[in-house]
């Protein structure tokens, strides 16, 4: 009986914390006038980082870290890359940095004659990272399929793998 109650509350928390993870929203479309299936070839270009003050805090490695793992993800999914394609996948990073407030009610109290109020206002900075994957018909310039997620921005963005990871998610729906 102590087993199986040990069994019971080892799922109940199991389930408990897998269900307060996060999970990556993600947002794709495509067009319905083209037919995703009759794309065999590709080609990626990268976002321009030079000349554009604000992307400065944008990291370029990871461009060529992103750039990978589309090629990766795609090659997995039977499409070859090409310099003569039938689309053209192209991705935007971008950075948004958001300013949060906190405040700590703390205790109030009455000072001699005077009203005490002792809150704590912190100010907590959060930077979100964007990712948008375009995928356009070569001949006609059209978007075909696109994605868009947000995500925090990790420390984890220094790994190839984390980035491989990433992208398989928002490409799953492609194709």
């Amino acid at each position: 009986m102590k087993y199986i109650y040990k069994i019971l509350v080892v799922s109940f928390f199991s389930i408990l914390i897998s269900s307060c993870a996060t999970s990556l929203s993600i947002q794709s479309d495509s067009d319905s006038q083209y037919d995703l299936s009759s794309y065999k070839t590709y080609s990626i270009i990268s976002p321009t980082l030079d000349g554009q003050d604000e992307m400065i805090d944008i990291n370029p490695i990871l461009a060529q870290r992103i750039s990978r793992s589309i090629d990766s993800v795609l090659t997995q999914k039977g499409l070859k890359h090409s310099d003569k394609a039938d689309m053209t996948v192209k991705f935007f990073i971008g950075s948004k940095r958001e300013i949060e407030r906190s405040t700590d009610l703390g205790g109030y109290g009455y000072y001699g004659y005077r009203y005490l109020d002792s809150r704590d206002q912190r100010y907590i900075r959060s930077d979100k990272d964007e990712i948008s994957i375009r995928f356009h018909d070569k001949k006609t310039n059209d978007v075909i399929w696109y994605a868009f997620t947000r995500l925090k921005r990790a420390n984890n963005q220094n790994d190839q793998a984390s980035v491989d990871s990433l992208i398989q998610e928002v490409l799953s729906n492609f194709n």
